[in-house]
């Protein structure tokens, strides 16, 4: 989704939706955008699904989980100041996008990648002691 790339028969107005979308984070309101580019929400949501397969509100959720991914990898940040800071109502709210789309909260998340961060820096140590 990050790597979006103008596919050539992309309207301008959807291009500069997609644009507004992701440089907002994923916090723009729909209506604000659909304004923005001349458009009614509606036409705006058609054109959307047409061209990725998704609505405009559906790439902003998948903005703010990407942001909350990457600032969940500190494990020093709290999970309701990320959840402030990514455009969540609130802690909840983070948690149930995470489940909805990384099938896990991001408490359960923050522990299984810690996990699996430690195995892969133990791998090659195994592989030295022939085991």
């Amino acid at each position: 989704m990050a790597q979006h790339e103008r596919r050539g028969g992309s309207p301008p107005e959807v291009e500069e939706a997609w644009r507004l979308i992701r440089r907002g984070g994923g916090r723009t309101s729909v209506v604000g955008i659909a304004a923005d580019v001349g458009w009614s929400v509606r036409h705006l949501e058609h054109r959307f699904r047409s061209e990725f397969g998704v609505t405009p509100k559906g790439v902003a959720r998948i903005t703010r989980f990407e942001r909350s991914v990457a600032a969940a990898r500190d494990p020093r940040r709290r999970l309701a100041d990320i959840a402030v800071a990514c455009g969540y109502a609130d802690q909840a709210h983070l948690a149930r996008d995470w489940r909805d789309l990384a099938g896990r909260p991001p408490s359960r998340w923050r522990v299984e990648d810690e996990l699996a961060f430690v195995q892969d820096e133990a791998l090659p140590l195994l592989k030295a002691s022939g085991s």
